[in-house]
């Protein structure tokens, strides 16, 4: 059934209202936040039809009414007007991560926590899992008689590295033709691609100096793997104990789900890119049942990406939250790949 103008309405203000204040909506304050354009009884006759099409529900204890997941739902693809950051918030949030532009890790863990701290939500970002973007860079260097340190850079321009020890002494042209070695099969691979036969046919390849330097490339190999996964940040989960809508038992489940960095990187990984909210019954695990996901990509040039997102209760202040995650993902894109010397 088609809802008319009056009944949209009177349905954007009751969730509004419950956004603001947590409680249930009567008609008289429906009534008086209207400005009496419409009465009470037309408003309580509008909300009972609301309630029977599954818009609305009634809590035992209230007279009034609270909207259901599916009212927030239609509230988010078709009534809300976001509210745009202001001037002020932007250049804030983009001091902040400028501080942090020049190392990606930290970018993306500093855009996780003050994501959380504006918001009161907890946030969850994650790196760019480089199934299809090359490695920039493969250097190893020798830092004492029997070790040396690889250092490899993924397509985000983060710089993972291992030091790995030999069984005899080695020396620096040694350590140059290994590291040339791995760049010249390794450089522009995308890490995932990256297996077992590839490393042990270089090794073949580089005879009886293959052999002596058997420990660099098997630690190459696992720091290729590495590379290869999203990794996970969660900030502000403490954030979710601090709201009425969450009872005891279903805020301690939720930060056991949330503790789980594995199942994460799954669900925010399975997510097509662009913008999506996923409302209690809509998320993919029975822990967030009452809860809301506001999920975006950031993108580093036309390549990788990661994703950025809140997760909060079903009364979650959407039309602010979601213009904010918005330019927190923009900012942390548009940093990184500016970084990387990317056209974006």
């Amino acid at each position: 059934m088609e809802l008319g103008e009056r009944k949209l309405k009177i349905l954007t203000a009751a969730i509004e209202m419950y956004i603001r204040t947590g409680e249930p909506v009567g008609s008289k304050a429906l009534a008086s936040c209207l400005d009496h354009a419409v009465s009470s009884a037309t408003i309580r006759n509008e909300m009972a039809e609301l309630s029977a099409m599954g818009y609305l529900e009634q809590p035992h204890t209230s007279a009034g009414r609270i909207p259901t997941a599916q009212a927030f739902r239609l509230y988010i693809d078709r009534l809300m007007h976001r509210h745009p950051l202001s001037n002020e918030d932007r250049q804030a949030i983009d001091q902040l991560l400028s501080t942090f532009a020049g190392d990606p890790d930290k970018l993306v863990g500093e855009a996780s926590q003050a994501l959380a701290a504006s918001t009161g939500c907890a946030a969850v970002t994650t790196t760019p899992s480089l199934q299809s973007s090359g490695i920039r860079r493969i250097e190893v260097l020798r830092v004492s008689p029997r070790a040396a340190a690889l250092l490899l850079m993924t397509g985000s321009g983060a710089l993972r590295s291992r030091v790995c020890r030999f069984d005899a002494d080695v020396d620096e042209q040694l350590i140059e033709r290994l590291s040339n070695a791995l760049a010249a099969n390794f450089t522009g691979k995308p890490p995932a691609d990256i297996g077992l036969p590839q490393v042990q046919r270089l090794m073949v390849s580089l005879g009886e100096d293959g052999l002596r330097c058997a420990s660099a490339l098997t630690a190459f190999y696992e720091l290729a793997q590495e590379s290869a996964e999203a990794d996970v940040l969660l900030s502000g989960q403490l954030n979710l104990l601090r709201h009425p809508d969450y009872e005891l038992a279903r805020a301690r489940e939720l930060l056991s789900f949330l503790s789980r960095r594995e199942q994460l990187i799954r669900m925010f990984s399975a997510s097509p890119g662009g913008l999506h909210v996923l409302l209690g019954s809509e998320s993919p695990r029975p822990e967030l049942d009452g809860s809301s996901i506001i999920l975006t990509s950031y993108h580093l040039g036309d390549q990788a990406e990661g994703s950025i997102g809140l997760i909060g209760p079903l009364r979650m202040d959407y039309a602010a939250a979601i213009p904010r995650l918005e330019y927190f993902a923009q900012a942390v894109g548009r940093l990184l790949s500016e970084l990387l010397g990317e056209d974006g």
